[in-house]
């Protein structure tokens, strides 16, 4: 009896230590197949206690600004990938991602839109975004988060004013495939930027400190927009020497610049030519390779119509570098730029244009007659 009783000892002692070990295993996976949309902390309650590991569709996490009360995510902690967008928007009572801190892989968009976070560390083990970088108007003060991440599938957008730097992308390996669109007013240089290819989607640099575009120096073509926009500190284009062809080239507002002389290869654009407001640019030679801006047929976004506008550059003292374009399609508006006295490089435009021009408030405004009778220039 005594043997009996000592067998079933054993057997019990077996049993539970099978027990033990089964509940310190790793959690069994838990996939949710399909989008999950959170509008609201009743909506995140209403999931349960389920701790996915995987969403295989989008996970959207978007209020009004008026109703926002979500404040808990932790149904989240064991969450380790998302095949699809990964969305936080108008987010206020969100302060960090701590608890996505198991991320690793998101496979398309990640877009972090109007929240009150004020870091990325949450994102610590985040390898792979399969599509675009989103950033917009959060409360960040870094990009520390990303400082693990390897792959970055298609472009990068971000507006976020007390961001210095980009160095957490240092460690991306991958190419750009998209935009890069960067409006960042305390960003000090272009230094961690992902490798650009030689053609991209769009490009523009807005309200930065930076000083030079050197990351761009292997891109050769831009389907779309090229925008270098109020950048205070930057004296030259240099980084923009081997771009042969964009959809737009916008230079506005980049007090420092004073020629276009870095962009001399650009023989193709097709959209629009507009300068406008740099207070020290002194001639625009660098665009002498262009013939022709006759626009997109396909364009319904107003970029691509074939205009030509300079206005309000102080120190611009002539339109050299215009004098090889032959053809364009659509609006020509120069106008109050103080300094200007010499239009000789688009009497030949001028001459067979039946499209109406705007040429005033510049310190000489010739008509179309003055260039018929060669009265271009003072």
């Amino acid at each position: 009896m005594k043997i009996k009783n000592l067998l079933n000892l054993i057997l019990c002692l077996i049993l539970l230590n099978c027990s033990t070990n089964d509940n310190n295993s790793e959690p069994t996976e838990n996939i949710f197949n399909g989008d999950i949309i959170i509008k609201s902390q009743s909506e995140v309650i209403e999931l349960g206690n389920n701790k996915y590991t995987k969403i295989t569709g989008s996970l959207r996490i978007e209020t009004d600004l008026s109703s926002s009360d979500i404040n808990d995510l932790s149904l989240f902690s064991n969450l380790t990938e998302v095949g699809g967008d990964f969305v936080l928007k108008n987010n206020s009572y969100i302060k960090n991602l701590n608890n996505f801190n198991n991320i690793e892989t998101i496979g398309g968009n990640l877009e972090l839109i109007e929240n009150g976070i004020k870091n990325l560390d949450g994102f610590i083990k985040l390898k792979k975004i399969g599509a675009d970088i989103i950033l917009i108007q959060n409360a960040l003060e870094n990009l520390d988060g990303f400082k693990n991440l390897e792959i970055i599938g298609g472009g990068l957008l971000i507006t976020q004013p007390l961001i210095s730097s980009l160095d957490a992308f240092s460690n991306v390996s991958s190419t750009i495939k998209g935009f890069v669109l960067l409006e960042m007013k305390n960003l000090q240089n272009l230094n961690g930027l992902p490798k650009i290819g030689l053609t991209t989607k769009s490009i523009k640099i807005s309200q930065t400190r930076v000083q030079s575009l050197e990351p761009f120096s292997n891109l050769q073509n831009i389907e779309g927009l090229l925008e270098i926009i109020n950048n205070d500190n930057l004296e030259s284009l240099d980084g923009l020497h081997n771009i042969n062809s964009t959809g737009k080239l916008s230079i506005r507002g980049n007090d420092a610049l004073k020629n276009l002389d870095k962009i001399n290869n650009l023989s193709i654009l097709y959209g629009e030519l507009d300068i406008f407001g740099n207070l020290n640019l002194e001639n625009i030679n660098g665009l002498s390779k262009i013939t022709s801006i006759n626009g997109d047929p396909l364009s319904t976004n107003g970029h691509f119509f074939g205009n030509i506008n300079i206005e309000f550059n102080d120190k611009l003292t002539s339109i050299n570098g215009l004098e090889n374009i032959t053809s364009l399609s659509n609006g020509l508006t120069i106008e109050n730029n103080m300094n200007l006295t010499d239009f000789c490089a688009i009497s030949n435009l001028i001459k067979t244009r039946e499209k109406p021009i705007s040429i005033r408030g510049n310190a000489f405004n010739p008509n179309k007659q003055d260039f018929i009778n060669n009265n271009c220039g003072l």
